[in-house]
């Protein structure tokens, strides 16, 4: 496939406009053709596609730039198109909340294995310190809102590896990490071995049971709802509930991507319902604050 395709042109097109960051745009191709090769074929036509001259030189260097990241990253960019290729994951919505876990469960197990990098993070690209750079971003982002203090106890829903754990832990009072799948846990233990505010929990995919109330400053949950979302809306409720349970008041919980679905009317629409029903405060709906990743943020904070 080239350029010249209407979608792989328009993924371009967005990134030279800077709408997108280079390792969200070849994350985007690698999910359209699910070949390394091809997109690696298709970002060094496109790259050299620019002719000299002033007017181009804009253009051409960020190209360039997407070309060198490409090369840089060919062996974990074939690995992410494998992972694309064997269909684990799924857009379609479950038709039982039990069975939206369970595809969870099976999902994250079999994905940590691929790449511990990929499994939490596709643009990452399965490069260590592309997945650090973008862990970072999220923390600063979190420290614009004043969420990072010393004091402060913080809940990981869906923490994967434990990135935002170990990025966290020097800053914070206490990290809590839970998530339902079960290599995922053993992953983000391994990681925050010696972190001695650091707790890793193995949830059951259907809410906080057993987390103590009013505990924390922030709950933070980073690409883990739109998998609730798609297991069905109950769950995505059970959550946010059991969030406002956990949190001492005025704190907020931080949820950076709701769902995949690219209706932002919606998206909103319901985030403002499950604040009004679970006593929370809407303070921001769907912005991009991220340069690297073009996560969405949507922050709720306890009364």
């Amino acid at each position: 496939m080239s350029a010249d395709d209407p979608v792989l042109g328009e993924i371009l097109s967005r990134y030279l406009d800077g709408e997108l960051s280079a390792p969200v745009t070849l994350m985007q191709l690698l999910i359209e053709t699910e070949d390394a090769d091809s997109v690696r074929g298709t970002v060094t036509g496109f790259s050299r596609g620019f002719a000299d001259g002033v007017e181009n030189a804009p253009a051409r260097q960020r190209a360039g730039e997407l070309e060198q990241l490409m090369q840089n990253n060919i062996k974990g960019c074939r690995r992410i198109a494998a992972m694309l290729r064997a269909d684990m994951d799924s857009a379609r919505p479950a038709r039982s909340v039990e069975e939206g876990i369970a595809f969870c469960e099976r999902l994250f197990d079999w994905s940590v294995q691929q790449s511990e990098e990929a499994s939490v993070a596709l643009y990452s690209l399965g490069n260590p310190d592309l997945l650090e750079q973008a862990t970072a971003e999220i923390v600063s982002q979190l420290r614009e809102w004043g969420l990072v203090k010393r004091e402060a106890n913080v809940l990981d829903i869906g923490c994967g590896i434990g990135r935002l754990l170990v990025a966290l832990a020097p800053e914070v009072r206490g990290a809590v990490g839970i998530d339902v799948s079960a290599r995922m846990v053993a992953a983000a233990r391994r990681r925050c071995e010696g972190l001695e505010n650091v707790t890793v929990i193995k949830g059951d995919g259907y809410g906080l049971g057993g987390v103590p109330p009013a505990e924390f400053e922030l709950v933070i949950a980073v690409d883990s709802f739109p998998y609730l979302r798609q297991s069905g809306y109950a769950l995505v409720q059970r959550f946010v509930a059991d969030s406002a349970r956990v949190l001492k008041a005025g704190g907020q919980l931080v949820i950076l991507n709701y769902s995949y679905s690219e209706d932002e009317e919606t998206q909103a629409r319901e985030m403002r319902a499950l604040a009004a029903e679970s006593g929370l405060e809407v303070v921001e709906i769907g912005r991009r604050p991220f340069e690297l990743w073009d996560g969405v943020a949507f922050r709720l904070r306890k009364q």
